[in-house]
């Protein structure tokens, strides 16, 4: 299921890393960039006390100039309005979004970033800004499951005021 959203700004105390995109000439290359980074994030979140039993974030910006990137700044975070001994922190700037469910085998992970980059958000015809994009490692999320569930949010502009009216059916 995919839809509209609107996120307001929040800040992230996590790590952060410049590595390979979903959409690297090697097609595994992401995956295995971002696996390997949410592994050392986890250990150090565990190694500092601080609970899993929360929403966890990816953010993610280009770091070249090709399109679609090749290389991502990746930053991987739960939320904290201050700075946490040992993280950085991020602030991740609000804004529309157009939301994507993915639901699929955790080894296939960059094809559900292809679709969602590549199929899902043009079929909706909202049209892409410049902005962080977001992943959201929320409750349904299970990373010992072969099924991985979470939320990849692409920033887009909304192309009049009648769509800004309603957001997941609620009025403005």
């Amino acid at each position: 299921m995919t839809e509209s959203v609107f996120i307001n700004s929040f800040k992230l105390a996590g790590i952060q890393r410049n590595g390979p995109s979903s959409f690297n000439q090697d097609p595994s290359a992401g995956g295995e960039f971002s696996n390997k980074l949410w592994h050392e994030f986890i250990d150090k979140v565990i190694a500092a006390g601080i609970s899993l039993n929360q929403d966890m974030y990816g953010v993610s910006w280009p770091a070249d100039d090709q399109t679609p990137p090749q290389l991502i700044t990746y930053f991987c975070g739960f939320k904290s309005d201050e700075k946490v001994q040992g993280f950085d922190l991020l602030e991740v700037h609000g804004g529309n979004y157009f939301e994507y469910r993915y639901e699929g085998y955790a080894v296939d992970i960059d094809k559900g970033f292809q679709d969602a980059y590549m199929n899902a958000f043009p079929a909706s015809g909202l049209k892409a800004r410049s902005g962080q994009h977001l992943e959201l490692y929320g409750e349904e999320y299970d990373p010992n499951a072969p099924i991985s569930i979470f939320k990849i949010l692409i920033p887009a502009e909304w192309h009049s005021k009648v769509e800004l009216t309603y957001v997941r059916g609620k009025q403005l």
